[in-house]
């Protein structure tokens, strides 16, 4: 290969940044002045570059095998669009973690779980959503084979890899194939492969020490790793090496940061106020009290829900604590912002792992390798107060303190005991401290052996064990039996909290200890041949075959009903899956490349499909490539959603034709004031599995073209179209349910509705859904589309280097349908899928650009980050896309927030090379100290979205660190 080949192969890499606006981008990069380009190191590459090389994978003319094809080639270059994040370029964006590199991919859209969520299914972990289909569709990979899931589902629903448990020390690259089910892996891939590729070889003593800090001065981050390793393949034939990790995050709590972000008030700039107790009468941890009536004597949980008379604060003193007080209509209570008494912006957060790697040349041929890692992630979220009234998973909202206690005594936390009358009780156990802690294990052991031998065959063989364990420890749930005794003996003070003993707390409220695991053991096995030559090169033949065995034992929490407020949901069962597959790469010309493939896959539980895929790549000049390809899959169901069950919550509020009967006032549609029963409140969703169920069908195709026209400039389009079928969802008729349960229609077979206790302001009002109980059902429908653009320039003069790279998603639908008698609604810009995606929405634009300048031994690279702003309304969960009615935040004022503006921010790291040893480098990230843009409506933070804006809560953070190596 000539050198100027050499620089136009480098010129051609994946870009892993995109421009806030790419047609303002690429007019920027074609006006810069051309002069000799030269390889940076490793930069991120397009694998569809007409003349591309991976410095990372350092092919040097030898064979590689690039994500989604059997073949290894002398390039990186597939009909499929493939984006390889090498390890120095997400060094110079100063991402130090496998979970962050995938994210900050423009392709993740709606449906992907960022750790800050500590308080959803998947709490504790991270995980990938490409193309926005939920983290089910998308495959995660580790050198090519599968590992074990979370044992947790994403909604009790979706199975997935946690991306916090794979090693990041030792990651050579990370490979992301941006298309529709992967015939090499399997044909769940149906939004796209992440392939996690591992280093082959290191030697002598590497590591990092790093230390960080947010501006505000807080979310401490301490960061080390420390490689050993022995052995040259080329020169000794073996290669093995050792390497720890540790890293630890320190919380971030939502008292620490300004309006809006520590608060539930928005009055003044518009909103409501949510707060704790904003209206009496509300849950603090003050206790508010009133006399009612007890309909079963003895029954503590049968108060009639009316008051008999007006509410008072229980306490003689007053409000107490960080509480304050206010008064109604119905008498006097206290006001509390428990966001920033409990709420955090991040949780505390701490990984740690040992990987051990051998690697030997058997001969000139074949090479083999065994590994073997354990990682734990752990993850440490508060959570705030037990409410005595829950919901789940027995209803306490009708709870009263009787007159006489059980040794026949006069209550004394009852202030009517004396005249006989029970009293209803609103309190929040401030005293008892909440907790998650989730720490999740993962063990896996990887052996495989590749070589080559006769006339052009080649073979591959390997095999994976990996099990995951996590374990949950839960504090401050309450314990209905200990609650029940607690009440009628009157061992519990609700007068003067203060004055409990910890032995009184802990029998009320005993922490909670389960464990969930998934295992995951797989062997495969390829084999190709050279077949006969063609006019561009050998028409190549491969057939593979795979078995594994997955399992997931993720028992109900709470099967007793013990715990008040403690999630139920469940997904336990085994299976074995054969897959066979085949691929035939036919180089027509020099200039034609047609590949087809095919997997058929064999569930133990009956699901068997063949899914065939076939791919173009035409080059009608040397500065253009054009390439295509179409493919078919499915998704097999998963033990939650045949056998599982699940129990959700989002926000919601009852129609106004209900607030009026509570007390609102209506001005047209919408709905202002009245009782506390109309605000927003919790509307759970219980699903159960369906045996019956189907799998999830898909069929996709992409087009696109990579364009070099000078030697330093490179850039690519590439449009993509999803449509999946039988898509497997909970509850997909519950907008028709509500209707009918608030009287507009007839409920959906299998649904039932279940209300809510009566207002004590209005006891004869309609009552409001509590839940909404439902199967999982193939009954929905998805088409998305789009176009990923990527640019990329290299100028090089004398010691001087400048690089920059753009890349940006643009999604032009996500039309998404519940049933088959309903329309298709566009999801794109508004904050749909609302259930499914945490409240995360779907941008329609999400990019990256990045711009690095080295000299010498210098170099600074700045990495801007962008995602567009999007309608605040969920058709998915509300039934329209009008902001009157259809406004997540659900808010008084339907304009209010009904738009949440676009975000970007700028990460800045710069490093200097000391010598050969010594790197030392310093990362700014959010240099700017970009604001996260309001977002009430998210059900995942407190008004801002942690999936796209979780710097802006975090703010401009400092890290500080040195790279060493002997």
């Amino acid at each position: 290969m000539t050198s100027a080949s050499v620089i136009r192969a480098a010129l051609l890499r994946e870009t892993a940044a995109s421009a806030i606006l790419p047609v303002a981008l690429m007019g920027g990069l074609l006006i810069a002045s051309p002069a000799a380009a030269q390889d940076n190191g490793s930069p991120a590459q397009s694998s569809a570059a007409p003349k591309t090389s991976t410095d990372s994978a350092d092919t040097n003319g030898k064979d590689i095998v690039v994500t989604g094809t059997l073949f290894r080639r002398t390039d990186t270059e597939t009909p499929s669009p493939v984006t390889i994040l090498s390890a120095d370029t997400l060094k110079k964006a100063g991402i130090n973690n496998v979970s962050d590199a995938v994210r900050s991919i423009s392709a993740d859209s709606s449906g992907s779980i960022p750790t800050a969520f500590a308080n959803g299914f998947g709490a504790g972990s991270s995980a990938v959503s490409l193309r926005g289909l939920t983290v089910n569709s998308t495959l995660t990979l580790i050198d090519g084979m599968r590992t074990a899931n979370y044992p947790l589902s994403d909604d009790g629903q979706r199975s997935f890899v946690d991306l916090n448990t794979i090693p990041d020390a030792i990651v050579d690259r990370v490979e992301v194939l941006k298309d529709g089910a992967s015939s090499s892996y399997g044909a769940d891939a149906i939004g796209g492969v992440v392939n996690i590729i591992m280093k082959k070889e290191i030697t002598g003593v590497a590591g990092t020490l790093e230390g960080g800090v947010t501006q505000r001065g807080d979310g401490g981050e301490q960061r080390a790793t420390l490689t050993l390793g022995t052995g040259k393949l080329k020169e000794r034939g073996f290669n093995v090496y050792i390497s720890g990790e540790y890293q630890h995050d320190d919380p971030i709590w939502s008292r620490n940061r300004g309006f809006p972000f520590n608060t539930a008030d928005l009055t003044r700039i518009g909103g409501d106020n949510n707060q704790a107790g904003s209206v009496v009468p509300g849950s603090t941890t003050s206790a508010l009290v009133a006399p009612t009536t007890q309909m079963t004597p003895g029954n503590i949980l049968s108060g009639s829900g009316a008051a008999t008379g007006p509410f008072q604060i229980l306490n003689p003193n007053g409000c107490t604590g960080t509480t304050l007080p206010v008064s109604g209509a119905l008498g006097s209570g206290c006001t509390q912002n428990t966001v920033a008494d409990y709420g955090q912006i991040a949780p505390e957060q701490t990984r740690f792992g040992v990987t051990g790697h051998a690697t030997v040349q058997v001969n000139d041929q074949t090479q083999a390798y065994l590994m073997a890692s354990y990682y734990q992630n752990e993850v440490l979220a508060a959570g705030g107060p037990a409410n005595i009234r829950s919901i789940n998973p027995i209803n306490t909202q009708n709870i009263i303190l009787p007159a006489i206690l059980a040794n026949g005594q006069l209550n004394p936390n009852n202030p009517y005991a004396a005249s006989g009358q029970p009293a209803m009780i609103r309190y929040l156990f401030g005293d008892i401290p909440a907790s998650s802690d989730y720490k999740n294990h993962v063990l896996r052991a990887a052996a495989g052996i590749d070589g080559a031998f006769g006339n052009g065959w080649t073979y591959s063989v390997s095999g994976t064990i990996a099990h995951s364990w996590l374990d949950m420890t839960q504090n401050g749930y309450l314990n209905l039996a200990a609650l029940t005794n607690a009440i009628n003996n009157g061992t519990y003070n609700f007068v003067d909290p203060t004055q409990n003993s910890a032995a009184v707390r802990s029998a009320l409220s005993p922490t909670v200890h389960t464990q969930a695991t998934t295992d995951l053991d797989m062997i495969q096995g390829v084999i190709t041949k050279e077949v006969v030559q063609l006019p561009g090169g050998p028409l190549q033949v491969g057939v593979g075959g795979s078995f594994r065995y997955e399992a997931q034992n993720d028992p109900n929490q709470n099967p007793n009903l013990t715990t008040l407020g403690l999630n139920q949901f469940s997904a336990i069962g085994h299976r074995t899956v054969e897959s066979g597959y085949f691929e035939i790469n036919a180089p027509i010309l020099t200039s034609l490349e047609i590949d087809g493939s095919g997997r058929y896959d064999h569930y133990q539980e009956g699901y068997n499909r063949f899914s065939p895929k076939i791919g173009v790549k035409f080059m009608p000049f040397k500065q253009l490539a054009l390439r295509g390809t179409f493919s078919k899959g499915f998704r097999a169901p998963s033990f939650a959603e045949t056998s599982g069950s699940v129990i959700g919550f989002t926000s919601s509020k009852a129609p106004c034709s209900v607030q009026v009967q509570h007390g609102a006032t209506a001005s047209g549609s919408n709905c202002t004031g009245g009782s506390a029963y109309n605000q927003s409140y919790s509307i759970g969703f219980n699903t159960v599995g369906n045996p019956n169920i189907k799998p999830e069908l898909s069929q996709s195709f992409t087009a696109g073209a990579v364009v070099q026209p000078t030697p330093w400039l490179s850039f690519t389009a590439d449009y993509y179209n999803i449509k999946k079928t039988d898509v497997i969802s909970g509850g997909p008729l519950s907008n028709q349910a509500l209707a009918a349960f608030y009287g507009n229609g007839t409920m959906p077979a299998g649904y039932s509705v279940t209300p809510d206790v009566i207002d004590p302001a209005f006891p004869n009002a309609p009552l409001r859904a509590l839940f909404v109980n439902s199967p999982f059902a193939n009954a929905a429908a998805l088409k998305t589309s789009g176009i990923d653009v990527s640019a990329q320039v290299q100028l090089h003069r004398d010691d001087l280097r400048f690089t920059s790279r753009a890349e940006a998603t643009y999604i032009l639908h996500y039309l998404f349908k519940p049933s088959a008698d309903q329309p298709y609604t566009d999801f794109v810009g508004t904050q749909s899928p609302y259930v499914t995606s945490s409240g995360a929405g779907t941008p329609q634009w999400r990019g990256n650009w990045q711009n690095s300048v080295d000299y010498g031994p210098y170099s600074l690279t700045a990495t801007t980050y962008y995602v567009s702003g999007y309608k605040a309304v969920g058709f998915d969960q509300f039934g329209t896309m009008d902001c009157n009615g259809g406004n997540t935040y659900q808010g008084s004022d339907p304009n209010f927030n009904c738009h949440v503006r676009r975000f970007i921010d700028v990460d800045l790291t710069g490093s200097v090379k000391v010598n050969d040893k010594f790197t030392f480098y310093a990362n700014v990230i959010n240099l700017t100290d970009a604001k996260a843009p309001l977002n009430a409506g998210n059900y995942a933070a407190t008004n801002y979205n942690p999936t796209y804006t979780q710097i802006g809560a975090v703010g401009r953070t400092f890290r500080f660190g040195a790279n060493f190596r002997f």
